[in-house]
């Protein structure tokens, strides 16, 4: 099936909760088109890098990160889990959807159509019209997967010069419980959480930054990982 907008989605309510709390949802976005984005981001063919906070911003290969000996995976997460009981860390796998493109990975050609669709009129015209802001011009995308004990710490989003708006999650794990974490959590100046989205299945969640906000970690007992799309709706493209 071709991806497109859902024709029936009602963003009234989605649009007067975002001017008020600078925080939305819109249910539904591509209708059978979440079930097709799980599909491939479960399948065989799908390649993940693992994320990890460090100096040099650099992502490595999930399967090469696999194939250090045991001690030296528990040392690395051993670091991170340090680093993350003051400051700000995180944890997860992610394929940066522009990069892959750029670099010719041999990714499901539904992602690369999914980052297409984000950039065309019709959906840059949905997200202005949604967010009442019509300096949205670019959207970019990365595939996420959050398997137990991964995590990503409190921040704002917040980035000099890189024209970010609003972030953006569309949720893209069927049937996931609250009690498996990986809730989208906004936070107050005392770090205190003021409000929490669950990842329901084929929700986008949306809010505007800079704005506190954290995702908890995916329980030992989840039922399986908790997979989305994210990014950021800007005024221009990385690098413009």
């Amino acid at each position: 099936m071709t991806l497109a907008l859902a024709p029936d989605l009602d963003l009234t309510g989605a649009a007067d909760r975002l001017a008020a709390t600078g925080r939305g949802r819109v249910a539904g976005l591509l209708g059978e088109g979440a079930g097709v984005l799980h599909d491939a981001l479960t399948g065989p063919d799908m390649v993940w890098n693992r994320a990890i906070q460090n100096p040099y911003n650099a992502d490595v290969p999930v399967a090469v990160f696999e194939a250090e000996p045991l001690a030296e995976q528990a040392r690395l997460y051993g670091m991170a889990h340090e680093e993350a009981t003051e400051g700000f860390q995180f944890i997860f796998d992610r394929i940066k959807l522009g990069q892959a493109r750029a670099m010719g990975l041999p990714l499901p050609p539904v992602l690369f159509e999914l980052h297409a669709l984000f950039n065309a009129d019709p959906f840059l015209d949905f997200a202005r019209g949604l967010t009442g802001d019509d300096r949205i011009a670019y959207v970019d995308a990365q595939s996420t997967r959050y398997l137990p004990g991964h995590f990503l710490n409190g921040h704002t989003d917040a980035h000099e010069d890189a024209g970010r708006l609003y972030a953006y999650v569309l949720n893209l794990s069927p049937r996931w419980r609250a009690e498996w974490g990986g809730l989208l959590m906004f936070l107050d100046g005392e770090g205190a959480v003021t409000e929490t989205f669950t990842p329901s299945f084929g929700t986008l969640n949306l809010f505007k930054v800079p704005q506190d906000h954290a995702v908890s970690m995916v329980a030992p007992f989840a039922g399986a990982p908790r997979y989305s799309i994210t990014g950021w709706w800007r005024t221009r493209a990385p690098g413009a």
